[in-house]
């Protein structure tokens, strides 16, 4: 029993259970999260219907709907990269497993 259904293959690409993880680290990666540019332009695009538009949006992720999990993994791998001192107990084994897919998607850019 693991992370994985299959040996071999990444969390992110086989699905995490019912955590949207993947899905969200993988609109992160590619950037189809709503920002205030994307939401500027869906509002001059559908004009009054804009709220509507919005609501309905399957192609960009609301920042706020982003889990605050996903956004700590986030954190932590910035962190990394920028050469926090992390020691190997600093973190428990599934959140450096987690931060290490999360590693990878952002290296491959989304890509499994």
């Amino acid at each position: 029993m693991g992370l994985t259904e299959d040996p071999g293959v990444s969390p992110l690409c086989s699905g995490l259970g019912k955590w949207p993880f993947r899905e969200e680290v993988l609109r992160l990666v590619t950037g189809k999260v709503c920002t205030p540019e994307v939401r500027a332009r869906c509002r001059r695009e559908n004009g009054e219907f804009a709220d509507w538009a919005c609501g309905e949006c399957t192609e960009f992720l609301q920042p706020e709907s982003i889990s605050p999990w996903t956004w700590h993994l986030l954190m932590l791998f910035r962190l990394k990269k920028a050469g926090y001192p992390f020691r190997a107990n600093d973190l428990s084994l599934e959140t450096w497993l987690l931060l290490g897919e999360m590693e990878a998607a952002l290296i491959k850019g989304g890509r499994c």
